[in-house]
């Protein structure tokens, strides 16, 4: 019982976490404010989270506003033309019965375009947190994500409705939500980013005591092979 309240304990690991799911969402929503923000503040959010659930050092308010700064041209650049393209759906869809015959071939393509839209998303500011590429690269690999993990995709899609739900019934949970989702989803998107960058968020001195102790196998190995063949010649 004693372990379980100490500070490495679960208790207190489960507390930390819902602290800084809180202050991720409200920082969120304080620096998204402005609305043509919203892209750079999303990248924030993930590079938070994707760097938390890590289990990477640091303060989360300054790792958010150096990711805000860093990521705020790209992201609002991104953020734009989302929105836009988003807005030109959404007005389609809603205007599809004027077009007339053709109306419910074009709805259904309108509405494929639209979660194809939504999947890209899912990846676009997770990646323009934790990737140094530029715009046009990030949308392409985003795409290649959104369907090449479709599994992935329909997941974080899934998690999105079900806390939307959980706001509809209880809406206090509203200024919850982008640090709920960004956590849970990170954790998915995580696995998806490790599979191109295996030694994503590694541990530099785990990573120097790895090397270090291959490189003592490697000269063991090499030993033991000179000493065969000594054997061998004898």
């Amino acid at each position: 019982m004693r372990d379980f309240f100490s500070l490495e304990g679960p208790f207190n690991k489960f507390g930390s976490y819902i602290a800084d799911t809180l202050i991720l969402s409200f920082m969120w929503i304080l620096f998204s404010i402005p609305i043509f923000t919203i892209g750079a503040s999303t990248s924030a959010l993930f590079y938070v989270s994707t760097r938390r659930i890590a289990e990477r050092e640091g303060y989360i308010t300054s790792d958010f506003w150096h990711a805000f700064k860093l990521n705020f041209k790209k992201g609002t650049k991104l953020w734009l033309m989302v929105f836009v393209v988003g807005l030109i759906l959404v007005f389609n869809i809603l205007n599809v019965e004027n077009i007339g015959g053709m109306a419910p071939f074009i709805l259904i393509a309108q509405l494929i375009f639209f979660i194809q839209l939504w999947f890209i998303c899912i990846y676009l500011f997770p990646l323009t947190a934790r990737f140094d590429m530029g715009v046009r690269q990030t949308i392409k690999s985003s795409f290649f994500m959104a369907n090449r993990h479709i599994f992935t995709s329909i997941t974080c899609t899934a998690l999105m409705a079900a806390i939307v739900l959980g706001v509809q019934m209880v809406p206090v949970l509203l200024f919850a939500v982008p640090g709920v989702y960004a956590m849970i989803s990170s954790y998915m998107i995580m696995r998806v980013f490790r599979k191109y960058r295996p030694e994503m968020d590694k541990d530099p001195m785990l990573e120097i005591q790895e090397i270090e102790a291959k490189k003592a196998e490697e000269r063991r190995n090499k030993d033991i092979s000179t000493i065969s063949e000594d054997n061998e010649e004898e």
